[in-house]
C-alpha cells in the first residue's frame, strides 16, 4: 500500500491499483459506562485507564471508506448525518478530496445504525448519492423493517440513544431508497475484487467488505470490530451488540482472519484518523497498529 499525507478531512492510499480514500464525517463522544454496563463503574474505569483512554468518553473518530477501482466509485456507508454535534461532514469531506457525491455509483450498507446510514438522504429528502445503487445484507433489512426489532433495541441501545430514534433513522433514511437497494443473501463476489462477509452479531445482518487487488486487500469491518480496546480485552462484551453470542463469535473469526492474512483493515471507530492499519495477534488476544503517516 502507498498512502499521502493527510488533512483532517480525508487521507489517501492506495490498494493494488485501486485509488482509496479514508474520510471523515466527524466525531462522536460515547460514555463508556453506556457501552459496558455488565460491571461495577471503577472496574470499567480501570480498564480504559489500562488502556490510557479517558474514563470520562471515548471519542471516536467516524472513518469512512471511498475506493475509485477504475470502473465503480464505491462507498462504504453513508455516515452519520446530524446524529451528533460533530457529525455529518462526509459530503463535505468527499468534495474536499475532489470527489462529487453524484458520482458515486456503488454503496455498500454494513449495517443500518444510526452512525452509519444517518447521511442516507438530504436536508430535502432527497438521496444525498443520487446515482448509486446499495448493497445490504437481506437479514439486516429484514429486521430494521420488522416488529421485533424495536424490543431488540431497546434491551440493547437504549442507553445511547431512545429506541425510536434507531427504528426512525433506519426506517426513515431508507425507506426513501429501497427500490436502489439490492439484498444479499450469501458471500460472494460483488463486482471485480469486491466481496462481501457475513458478520452477524452487532447487528443480526452486519457485513463485511473487503477489496483486492494485485494481490494486497483492504477489509472495512464496519461495527464487527468496534474500539481498538476491545480487540485486546475480546471478552469485554459491548453492550450495543443485539446478538451478543453472536457478535463474539464474529469478531474472534475476524480477528483471526485479518491477522493471519495481514489484510490492511478500515474500523470506523478506531484512533487515530485515517482509522486505517493492521491488526496483529497478541496472546490470546489481537492489538491494533496504526498505519505510519
Amino acid at each position: 500500500m502507498s498512502g499521502h499525507p493527510h488533512n483532517s478531512a480525508f487521507y489517501r492510499f492506495k490498494i493494488g491499483r485501486f485509488d482509496c480514500l479514508s474520510v471523515s464525517d466527524g466525531s462522536y463522544d460515547y460514555d463508556p459506562m453506556h457501552l459496558l454496563t455488565d460491571m461495577p463503574g471503577e472496574r470499567v474505569e480501570q480498564i480504559l485507564r489500562d488502556h490510557n483512554l479517558r474514563t470520562d468518553k471515548l471519542i471516536s473518530p467516524y472513518t469512512f471508506l471511498f475506493v475509485d477501482t477504475g470502473d465503480h466509485k464505491i462507498l462504504v456507508d453513508m455516515g452519520a448525518g446530524k446524529l451528533g454535534p460533530n457529525t455529518g461532514k462526509l459530503v463535505s469531506s468527499l468534495k474536499a478530496a475532489g470527489i462529487r457525491p453524484e458520482d458515486i455509483d456503488t454503496i455498500f450498507i454494513t449495517h443500518a445504525h444510526p452512525d452509519h446510514i444517518g447521511g442516507t438522504l438530504d436536508d430535502e429528502g432527497n438521496p444525498n448519492y443520487s446515482n448509486a445503487r446499495y448493497f445490504m445484507w437481506k437479514n439486516e433489512w429484514d429486521f430494521w423493517f420488522s416488529d421485533e426489532a424495536s424490543g431488540k433495541i431497546t434491551e440493547h441501545l437504549s442507553q445511547l440513544l431512545p429506541t425510536e430514534v434507531f427504528m426512525k433513522i433506519a426506517r426513515g433514511q431508507l425507506g426513501p431508497v429501497k427500490d436502489r437497494i439490492e439484498l444479499i443473501t450469501e458471500e460472494s463476489e460483488i463486482l471485480q475484487g469486491i466481496h462481501v462477509h457475513f458478520t452477524p452479531g452487532h447487528t443480526p445482518g452486519h457485513m463485511v467488505v473487503s477489496f483486492s487487488s494485485e494481490g494486497e486487500e483492504l477489509f472495512n469491518v464496519g461495527d464487527a470490530i468496534l474500539f481498538p480496546f476491545l480487540i485486546e480485552r475480546p471478552d469485554l462484551r459491548p453492550i450495543v451488540d443485539i446478538v451478543p453470542d453472536m457478535a463474539d463469535v464474529s469478531k474472534r473469526r475476524l480477528c483471526d482472519l485479518l491477522a493471519e492474512k495481514k489484510t490492511w483493515v478500515l474500523a470506523q471507530h478506531f484512533h487515530p484518523f485515517p482509522s486505517l492499519g493492521h491488526i496483529v495477534k497478541k496472546g490470546k488476544a489481537w492489538q491494533w497498529q496504526p498505519v505510519q503517516l
